[in-house]
């Protein structure tokens, strides 16, 4: 991999990255000078797949990325203020963006967003005056326009399909809104497939940075009920490849296993109100033996011998001295939602 730069002044452009490697990791700084600036067509028609930006830079030039087909993974910071046009155009494989924010600082995360209409999976890292890091997962869905034709009056108009503009407009003076974005949550239920809002509800509750206990419960609520498809993405999780977009990591079953028996804490960075401790025990029922008997079939097909045994570790724990486990194992399981 060849870079080609300029220095100007006390900063550094890229100009030119010449037969990139699937990972592009640009340099911090070039003889000593921070990277302030990609050039136009930087890395245009390559084949990058992984593209992570320093954390100096503040403008990238026209079609940066553009024909940059296989690209599917970000990290950046959020100084990026000057987006050059076509960005990423004819680049439509970009499916996670991990960006990080300063307290106090403008953000491009608005104009990215604007700019990446496909089902995207963002990792946001708030860094605090203080030096403190707080994290939230959000997912954005797909949104597309079609112009449709009204011949008789001879006019077009367009129509908006899919509920991913709604959550590209959660910003006030380019400020995202985390209640916003939660108070969306209806429309995604509706409107998405069961698979890509149980992982939406996870992430939010997993790093619940932004959350009201209002929104949380209803993100509970809504794990609970579709439990057994929350395994499944959290067993998955496990066992991916890290180069698969999710916002899931490894090691959350026993979280939602708690969760399921009502024992769980308030989730991490909500507020720990009496309210907030009622609506939890009243959502809880309890985990029966039938539930961690698909939960150990899931861990079993999909090769996660650890969550295995720590389910049956569970299992003996939770049910010695009742027929529970022994009645759940006689019990048909529910069908498979997909496949894992």
């Amino acid at each position: 991999m060849e870079i080609q730069y300029t220095l100007t002044g006390q900063e550094a452009r890229i100009d030119r990255i010449v037969d990139p490697d699937a990972l592009v990791i640009v340099p911090e700084e070039v003889e000593g000078h921070p990277v302030t600036e990609l050039g136009a067509y930087v890395l245009s028609g390559t084949d990058v797949e992984e593209l992570r930006l320093p954390s100096h830079l503040v403008r990238i030039g026209a079609y940066g990325f553009y024909g940059c087909r296989k690209l599917a993974r970000i990290y950046c910071h959020s100084r990026i203020l000057d987006l050059g046009t076509g960005l990423f155009a004819d680049a439509r494989q970009i499916e996670f963006l991990d960006i990080t924010e300063y307290e106090g600082e403008k953000s491009c995360f608005k104009d990215l967003l604007s700019e990446l209409r496909q089902t995207l999976r963002v990792r946001i890292h708030r860094v605090g005056a203080d030096g403190q890091v707080k994290e939230a997962r959000l997912i954005f869905p797909e949104y597309y326009e079609e112009w449709v034709e009204n011949t008789p009056a001879r006019i077009t108009f367009a129509e908006t399909h899919g509920c991913g503009h709604r959550y590209r407009y959660c910003f006030v003076n380019r400020e995202f809104q985390y209640a916003g974005y939660d108070a969306l949550f209806p429309h995604v239920k509706v409107q998405e497939p069961e698979e890509l809002v149980t992982e939406l509800a996870l992430g939010r509750l997993l790093s619940p940075y932004g959350l009201k206990e209002e929104d949380a419960g209803r993100y509970r609520a809504y794990v609970r009920e579709h439990w057994e498809t929350a395994g499944q993405l959290l067993i998955l999780a496990d066992v991916r490849d890290h180069e698969e977009a999710t916002n899931l990591e490894a090691g959350g079953l026993p979280w939602l296993v708690e969760l399921l028996t009502g024992q769980a804490e308030m989730d991490k960075g909500t507020k720990n109100t009496e309210a907030g401790k009622r609506s939890e025990a009243s959502g809880a029922n309890g985990i029966a033996g039938e539930q961690v008997a698909a939960f150990i079939e899931a861990a079993q097909k999909a090769g996660d011998t650890e969550m295995v045994s720590w389910l049956m570790d569970f299992r003996h724990r939770r049910f010695a001295g009742t027929d529970e486990e022994g009645e759940s194992s006689r019990r048909p399981l529910r069908k498979r939602r997909f496949e894992l």
